[in-house]
């Protein structure tokens, strides 16, 4: 029989065994644990480090990522110190044949921008893109603030609601009015408006420089040549065509005594030059007085001193004639020209000019109606009525206009490639949104 101390003296052996056996697996588990997160740090680098150089990464686990928004994983990206320095979102988006394209979106720290990008190249059906779209797509949208949408094109149709009234009068019709000169950057703003069943269907507000080398002012706000204060002015000018679409109006924009107007979302730039513009437009339907009809007259002032029929020009010999083509003529002989950039600013024929060639105009031409002083009816600084209805009713990728921050040209006549990138990009937006309004 074993006695006391014996039987002490084997648990006391069988106990340390257990204790050195439980040591020597855990002191394995770890080491290999280490090795695999080793072996997952690896990875992570040869995957993210031209994305976003970390000391390491962590796979997110959140319940937003079990809805079907296209982000397939969202990986955080650490410095030495543990501190999140910015994030990684694999995302996928399909066309309406089921062709994917897989994109890794590198995010800054606060979600708020892309600052790199790279496609993943794994898919089973790709949506075919060149690398050069691919590296023009990304470069719209890096270090711009999202979310993301196509610039509307000069022809592009879009759907606005509308419960106001147009203005009474209205003949269907695209009507065209330009400044007759240049502004401090050498821009010649014009308003283009079409007109169908008595309503304001589509508008579009630009300008284009009397120097043919650089672009649309809209053109030039997008790769940034061209630079006012908050939003871009491709922007604002969509948020402003797009209002006047749906209040019908030009008195109900609201326009202040500077300028400005607080009831467009996102729009601080000076309208004064747009609502002129407009109103001449509006003017310009109800007399039938076709953008058709404006170039024909145009010209008839242009050609009246020599004959010559210039595109672009300006006061030191070049004349103001941006429509159709983007070549220069300067006029032999010419130190200044006709007085054609002295002609009403916002109107095209005044009572001087139609005296002047009066035998060039036939009977039957209409005259464009010069706007009043009390254009705004009563909506001076800011008095309108409604204003408090939402202006912009439209969205992209379920997201209002009125928050888009950023308006790219995208890749030049690929519309439809160019929204799958975009949708990407606001996928990922969303994603940010939601995931840092929950963890803050």
């Amino acid at each position: 029989m074993m006695t006391r101390a014996q039987i002490r003296r084997l648990i006391i052996d069988f106990v340390s065994v257990l204790l050195v056996s439980i040591i020597v697996i855990l002191t394995g588990v770890f080491m290999s644990l280490d090795k695999e997160e080793l072996r997952l740090q690896r990875d992570y680098q040869n995957a993210f480090k031209d994305l976003i150089a970390a000391d390491s990464y962590e796979e997110l686990e959140h319940e937003l990522l079990a809805s079907d928004n296209g982000i397939n994983h969202v990986y955080i990206a650490y410095n030495s110190a543990k501190e999140p320095i910015g994030y990684i979102a694999d995302v996928s988006v399909f066309d309406s044949e089921n062709n994917e394209l897989h994109s890794l979106f590198a995010v800054n720290a606060d979600g708020s921008s892309i600052i790199a990008y790279k496609r993943v190249g794994d898919e089973a059906q790709p949506i075919v893109y060149l690398d050069s779209e691919l590296e023009e797509l990304s470069s719209q949208v890096i270090n711009k603030p999202m979310p993301i949408s196509l610039a509307a094109s000069e022809d592009e149709d879009v759907i606005v609601s509308s419960e106001y009234d147009p203005p009474p009068g209205l003949h269907d019709g695209i009507y065209y009015a330009q400044t007759m000169s240049k502004d401090s950057k050498g821009y010649i703003d014009y308003v283009e408006i079409e007109i169908e069943n008595g309503r304001i269907k589509r508008v579009k507000w630009d300008g284009i420089n009397i120097d043919p080398t650089t672009g649309s002012r809209n053109t030039s706000s997008l790769t940034g040549a061209y630079v006012i204060s908050g939003k871009n002015w491709a922007t604002q000018s969509y948020n402003v065509c797009h209002a006047l679409i749906e209040l019908q109006d030009v008195s109900r924009l609201a326009m202040k005594s500077d300028g400005t107007t607080e009831i467009i979302p996102d729009v601080t730039c000076n309208i004064s030059c747009f609502v002129n513009l407009a109103q001449e437009c509006l003017d310009n339907s109800k007399v039938g007085f076709t953008k058709d009809d404006y170039f024909a007259q145009l010209s008839i002032l242009i050609t009246q001193d020599g004959g010559y029929v210039p595109d672009i020009t300006d006061a030191n010999g070049f004349m103001v004639y941006p429509f159709q083509n983007m070549s220069v003529f300067q006029r032999p002989g010419s130190d200044n020209l006709i007085d054609m950039l002295t002609v009403y600013e916002t109107t095209l024929v005044t009572s001087a000019d139609i005296d002047a060639f009066e035998n060039e105009i036939s009977d039957d031409t209409p005259v464009v109606v010069t706007p009043s002083d009390d254009t705004h009816n009563g909506a001076e600084d800011g008095l309108v009525d409604d204003a408090s209805q939402s202006i912009i009713t439209d969205s992209i990728d379920g997201i209002p206009l009125s928050e888009v921050n950023t308006f790219i040209i995208g890749i030049p006549n690929e519309p439809k490639k160019s929204s799958y990138f975009i949708t990407s990009v606001n996928e990922t937006f969303k994603f940010f949104k939601n995931y840092l309004n929950w963890i803050a």
